[in-house]
């Protein structure tokens, strides 16, 4: 009985062991999302549908090391040491994400980088810009981790503070409304680059219709100059 009671506890041990040793399994999704708002500005990745170019384009990074064989587990752990420690010198802020954030980011960068084809089923209506809601399309495109934006809640500081846009537009580029300003840095922003910053800002002319660039122009100079 002695030995049969023994046996009985040392299977109850391992099975709850087993329990807090298992993580739930990451949020794709969830990764998704974070990724277009938190890291699209800076980074490319084919089926996350973005193009920014200051930091690595990811599909090239990890796409030829897939094809020799490195496995998803092992890009997840690089990207999820790269969020907590990014390489000296970069303008990538550590943990930009944290947490179970970060390892569902590093998760479908592991899962889409470098990978043929498009996201489907719930994956594929995460992210971009959708509908015609200014301030929805601005953090959808992930604006906010690079500008500034008080009425977003955003503190961004790669580029131009946006809470001064409707002011200062005039000042730099004269002879442009502002209007026409901001939608010239949504579509074409290397034409004017401001004095101070660097032109890594992708183009949203192909991931903006005529109606959503609208919508977002609209958001940045009402909002910016105290409007609703």
């Amino acid at each position: 009985m002695r030995r049969i009671a023994t046996a009985v506890l040392l299977a109850a041990c391992t099975v709850l062991a087993a329990a807090c040793g298992r993580e739930e399994p990451p949020d794709l999704a969830n990764g998704k999302g974070l990724f277009i708002e938190r890291c699209g500005s800076c980074h490319a990745l084919n089926r996350a549908g973005t193009a920014g170019t200051q930091g690595p384009n990811l599909d090239r990074a990890f796409g030829p090391a897939r094809d020799a064989g490195m496995g998803e587990d092992t890009v997840e752990g690089v990207v999820r040491d790269q969020i907590a420690h990014p390489r000296k010198g970069s303008a990538m802020p550590a943990n930009l994400v944290e947490g179970d954030d970060a390892r569902d980011v590093a998760a479908y960068v592991a899962f889409a980088a470098g990978q043929p084809g498009e996201d489907e089923g719930e994956l594929a209506s995460v992210g971009g810009a959708q509908g015609t809601d200014g301030q929805s399309i601005f953090t959808s495109l992930g604006c906010g981790s690079c500008h500034t934006f008080t009425p977003a809640g955003t503190n961004g500081q790669t580029g131009p503070n946006l809470d001064e846009l409707a002011d200062v537009a005039g000042e730099r580029k004269p002879g442009t409304s502002a209007e026409d300003y901001v939608r010239e840095s949504l579509t074409d922003p290397n034409a004017f680059v401001v004095e101070g910053f660097q032109g890594v800002m992708p183009s949203f002319a192909e991931q903006l219709s005529d109606e959503q660039l609208d919508a977002l122009v609209e958001y940045l100079l009402q909002t910016a100059s105290g409007g609703s």
